[in-house]
């Protein structure tokens, strides 16, 4: 077989490939977006990132991604402050009904101070949480908490955007 006989057949088969990749894009399903800089102390629902209701089949599976630009006040020296982040999934009456993982808990830093004293450490960061199993079918929102860590006094959530897809 010539050689240019086999880049046509190969580019044909690449060709064919990409059809069917173009096939299984990711379908929005929710998105919110906030500005400007939103300061917490403790532990608290991150301003602007609770999603309107969308339906979810029983055990259908949704991709949360969650990034905002963050910062972390401390007392100067402390480079182990952080903030983490729980991406929950609240059912049509508000109630928490998961907290998706890798976000559940304490052990995932979102943002860290960087040893100055104030808010330090800017930087843009983000998280995707899958979700999905397990849920019956119903009405769901999506919403995101900050909490404070190991000596922060102050976190700062700054542009900050909330996708949900499937």
């Amino acid at each position: 077989m010539r050689l240019t006989s086999c880049l046509s057949r190969f580019t044909a088969v690449a060709a064919v490939g990409l059809v069917g990749i173009g096939a299984t894009q990711a379908q929005t399903i929710a998105a919110v977006t906030a500005v400007g800089n939103q300061i917490i102390a403790g532990t608290a629902i991150i301003g602007g990132t609770t999603t309107p209701l969308f339906f979810n089949a029983a055990g259908r599976r949704f991709i949360v991604h969650f990034a905002a630009e963050c910062a972390v006040n401390a007392p100067a020296g402390n480079t182990t402050a952080w903030t983490d982040v729980d991406v929950q999934v609240l059912n049509a009456a508000g109630a928490v009904v998961r907290t998706l993982p890798p976000t559940v808990g304490t052990v995932g830093a979102f943002c860290a101070a960087d040893g100055s004293a104030g808010l330090s450490g800017w930087g843009s960061h983000a998280v995707i949480a899958v979700g999905g199993a397990g849920l019956v079918a119903g009405n769901y929102r999506v919403r995101v908490i900050g909490r404070l860590n190991n000596g922060a006094t102050q976190a700062s959530y700054g542009e900050r955007t909330l996708l949900v897809t499937r």
